[in-house]
């Protein structure tokens, strides 16, 4: 019997997590602080003016298969800005709008990256954390909502962003996230707001990565260093679509994987490691079959946003799914291989995002160690009651059927 390729890494994980301790000391850890070079831009991260002709040697790196391999849990709390509007009869944002679920919502992202992982990641919502209010911005302004209310009519937003310190205050996260290793915030809000689509601090960040000149790749913002580890925070807006919240995600494996990957750097036409070839697009080498593509340009786009494109291309995309040994036949790609839209599209790229024991000079063969497990020391994710099948509170037991 033919075991399906992905059930078979799963279990492969499953083994090798049980075989497992805890995971060892990370090199990284002992690696001496580096400060910054360069200019500090609007996200908080610093950029160098010419990435290619700042020295940078990457660090000693060992392949742990205990970080590499398993079913991790990653703890996150979820933070929704909706406060109630008395002038609209006391309904909330959400309701006066009409919007999404945020709850939902976060339940879908879960799911997509369990699946895309294939195990590997494995969210668990350890809170839910609902705030009747707005987040007060980095330079202390904070709406109310009159003024919010009256600012969506001429979207001349007051134009700070929101303090992510000052969120994570107000929702009495900060020692938490140190304390109970909650590693990630996913935020949600209305349009306005003013949260970024991602945000992250990471330790040592400018020895354990290289410089860019990209002010993209590393928004650390003014997430709290005290708590102490790599801390992720997801900026949403329930107003819009799950294809948007899963888009936001994608944009977050480019910036680390363009760091882990590249070194900081993201330039198909002059680089050949793992990342810039990944993202390698037949609209921009015309005559050469796309690789995987990126979060805006799909293998067979012809501009950004092109996710409902009928055009067939040559992609070398199955490659992906052997990496890091990618020798196969490239196939002709249309968007009917992601179902014509943008979740299906984000969801396709993101399942070809290497997962996969092993290393090579480039580091782990299972990218989502630095996109979701960047301190490569969360713990194993493990079912409750491994032996027994328990039913959920409150389900009634079984009874005899209703007579006909």
């Amino acid at each position: 019997m033919r075991i399906p390729l992905a059930l078979g890494i799963v279990a492969v994980l499953a083994i090798s997590e049980q075989l497992a301790g805890g995971p060892p000391q990370a090199p990284w850890k002992s690696l001496p602080e580096a400060s910054p070079v360069g200019q500090q831009a609007s996200t908080g991260s610093y950029i160098v003016r010419d990435r290619a002709k700042t020295p940078w040697e990457r660090p000693r790196f060992e392949y742990h298969e205990e970080a590499a391999m398993g079913r991790k849990l990653a703890k996150v709390a979820v933070v929704i800005y909706n406060p109630v509007l008395e002038s609209e009869g006391g309904k909330s944002l959400i309701e006066h709008l009409g919007a999404n679920d945020p709850v939902e919502f976060s339940h879908i992202l879960a799911n997509v990256i369990r699946e895309a992982s294939w195990g590997y990641i494995n969210y668990e919502i350890v809170d839910i954390v609902e705030i009747d209010g707005y987040p007060r911005k980095v330079d202390g302004f904070l709406y109310t909502d009159e003024t919010f209310m009256e600012v969506r009519k001429t979207q001349k937003w007051q134009p700070s962003t929101s303090s992510y310190r000052a969120i994570l205050e107000e929702a009495k996260l900060i020692e938490r996230c140190r304390d109970e290793q909650i590693t990630e915030v996913w935020l949600w809000g209305a349009g306005g707001m003013h949260f970024d689509e991602f945000a992250g601090y990471i330790p040592n960040r400018y020895a354990r990565f290289a410089p860019t000149e990209n002010p993209w790749f590393y928004r650390p913002y003014d997430i709290p260093p005290e708590i102490g580890h790599t801390m992720w925070v997801m900026g949403f807006n329930y107003e819009v679509g799950a294809d948007n919240m899963i888009h936001s995600y994608t944009h977050r494996v480019e910036s680390m994987a363009a760091l882990a990957m590249g070194d900081g750097i993201w330039e198909t036409y002059g680089q050949r490691d793992p990342w810039n070839v990944f993202t390698w697009l037949e609209c921009d080498h015309k005559g050469t079959p796309s690789q995987v593509g990126n979060c805006h340009v799909p293998p067979n786009g012809e501009q950004g946003y092109d996710y409902n494109n009928a055009r067939r291309a040559l992609s070398w995309a199955d490659g992906w799914y052997r990496y890091p040994d990618l020798r196969g036949k490239a196939r002709l790609i249309s968007s009917a291989e992601w179902g014509n839209n943008q979740f299906g599209y984000q969801k396709w790229i993101l399942e070809h995002v290497p997962k996969y024991p092993g290393s090579t000079a480039y580091g782990y063969n299972n990218w989502w160690v630095y996109i979701a497990n960047t301190d490569e020391d969360l713990p194993a994710w493990k079912p409750p009651h491994p032996s027994r099948f328990v039913l959920p509170k409150g389900m009634p037991l079984a009874s005899e059927p209703p007579a006909k």
